[in-house]
Formats: C-alpha cells, sequence, structure tokens
C-alpha cells in the first residue's frame, strides 16, 4: 500500500466520519477483526529485541473515540527508565496504528511518568511530534519498527502527507487539533 490513499478525498471525507475506509483484510469484518489485527501488531512490537512495549492504549483514554490505538515504545534495556520517590518515567517513541486504515505515525522522543494512585502524564499524538525521520539514538530500534509495520502492511505516514490540508468543509470531531484541519486530524483523532 502507498501512501495515496491517505490523501483520496472519499477516504478522508469517510475517515472524519469514523469510518473504516481500507476495506482489505482486517479491515473488510469490521471494528472486532481491526482491534485483533492490532492488537497482533503490537504483539509483535513486544517482541522485537530492542524495544518494549510500555503502554498500549485500546480503550480510547478511557472515554470517547480515539481513531488510534497510541503505542509507546521504550528500550528493552531499561536505559530510558527512571524511578525516584515513588514516581518512574520512562522515556520512549509513540506509534499511533489507525482503527481507520492500515496507516501509523511516529512520534518524536517523549516521556511518561506513573506515580502513586494511579497519577501520571504523558503526551497524546500531534502533528508537531511526527518523526520524519528516525530519532537521534533510536535509529536501530526505529528500525525494526519500520520492519514490523512492513511485516503487517501498515504504511508510515510521514509530516509530509499528514500536514496537507483537508478540504474546507471537512470538520473533524477532535480536541488534538484545531481548524484549519490536516490529513493528520482525519486519520489521527481523538474526541473524549
Amino acid at each position: 500500500m502507498t501512501t495515496e490513499p491517505a490523501t483520496d478525498p472519499g477516504a478522508l471525507r469517510r475517515a472524519v466520519h469514523d469510518e473504516a475506509v481500507s476495506t482489505a483484510g482486517a479491515w473488510s469484518g469490521g471494528q472486532g477483526p481491526v482491534e485483533g489485527f492490532l492488537r497482533r501488531v503490537v504483539a509483535d512490537l513486544n517482541r522485537l529485541p530492542r524495544l518494549i512495549v510500555h503502554h498500549a492504549e485500546f480503550g480510547h483514554y478511557g472515554s470517547g473515540y480515539a481513531s488510534y490505538t497510541d503505542v509507546f515504545l521504550t528500550k528493552r534495556d531499561g536505559s530510558m527508565r527512571r524511578a525516584a520517590n515513588d514516581w518512574t518515567e520512562v522515556e520512549g517513541v509513540s506509534l499511533a496504528l489507525c482503527r481507520l486504515a492500515p496507516f501509523a505515525v511516529l512520534l518524536t522522543p517523549s516521556r511518561r511518568s506513573s506515580g502513586p494512585d494511579g497519577a501520571g502524564t504523558y503526551s497524546l499524538p500531534e502533528l508537531s511530534r511526527v518523526a520524519d525521520t528516525d530519532p537521534p539514538g533510536w535509529e536501530q530500534e526505529c528500525r525494526q519498527v519500520h520492519q514490523v509495520l512492513d511485516r503487517h502492511g501498515v504504511v508510515l505516514l510521514g509530516s509530509p502527507v499528514l500536514g496537507l490540508p483537508l478540504d474546507e468543509g471537512l470538520h473533524v470531531e477532535t480536541i488534538l487539533g484545531d481548524p484549519p484541519y490536516t490529513v493528520f486530524d482525519a486519520w489521527f483523532h481523538w474526541m473524549d
């Protein structure tokens, strides 16, 4: 699959209405098979020699609807994990796996922290964080991510495509971005 379907006007129109765009593979069977497919991709990512899945959000952040599954990966060797005063901070890269079509976006490194009673902080996906090249210090790990995505037929989109404007008549129900909306907003949005 190429990036061309990501900018197709009909596909974008369906995506902003949370309608599956692809009819290939898991997408031909509805939401259940898509979730199963995404879980298999995440399980494959968790078996990488240099990376481990620190967190994968399949539950739409506990409310609303997210058009993607948010996967936070960190180095398997523990070098990106720090603990102090009942808090744990982990540095890693996020990967958003689209639920509407076999697309993904890799985001620049960020930190995720967790503390007592479920407290914590993390970053949500946004266009300004799209990693168009493998982030410094994460090159080998990102090559492994690319291999997993290729193996599953998931196309990694970059900011040259995701930054393109949507037609003015398309409105995206999202709290991740504001108008004017972009291709990123169509594929990767969340409304609480």
